[in-house]
Parts: C-alpha cells; sequence; structure tokens
C-alpha cells in the first residue's frame, strides 16, 4: 500500500484513469476497432512508474472498465495480449 504521502494523487490518478479507461473502452465498443492508446499507454506507464498504481491493478482496472463497456469478459486471448502490453510498458523506462 503507498505511503499516506501518495494517498490524495493515488485516488486522483485512480479516478482520472477509471475515467480515461471507460471512455477508451467505450468508444473501442462502438468503433467496432481499436482507437489510438498512445496517450492512453503513456499515462498508465507514467502511474506504475511514479509508483502510483501496481501492474496487477492496471491490469485489473483494464478488466473492470472492458467488462462495463462490453458487457462481458474478455476472452482468454484479449486477457494474455494485455497482460503481454501492460508488462511490455511498465518495463521501458
Amino acid at each position: 500500500m503507498p505511503n499516506q504521502n501518495l494517498a490524495r494523487p493515488r485516488k486522483a490518478y485512480m479516478v482520472s484513469l477509471r475515467h480515461k479507461l471507460a471512455h477508451y473502452y467505450r468508444r473501442e465498443q462502438a468503433e467496432q476497432s481499436s482507437p489510438d492508446r498512445r496517450w492512453l499507454n503513456g499515462f498508465m506507464a507514467a502511474g506504475f512508474h511514479s509508483g502510483l498504481i501496481t501492474l496487477k491493478e492496471l491490469k485489473l482496472e483494464n478488466l473492470s472498465s472492458y467488462r462495463e463497456a462490453h458487457g462481458r469478459r474478455m476472452s482468454e486471448a484479449e486477457e494474455l495480449y494485455l497482460e503481454r502490453r501492460l508488462t511490455k510498458l511498465c518495463e521501458q523506462k
């Protein structure tokens, strides 16, 4: 759990991340394609590298937003792709 100094920025980051993920997955659902996610990827990587969120939390937030937007769970293949993408994002420095 993050220390007290990061509690408020972490909460603000999580609220913003949830909003951005929900917007991304709703657009993906409406367009039936994958919109540009470079900005979203950068936002997630910045949160991870600043210590505001863990890789596990990033994955859970993505899965939750996807399920909310699409009304179903991600397929196993989609989940594996998401995990590889997030791992790659979090490795970069």
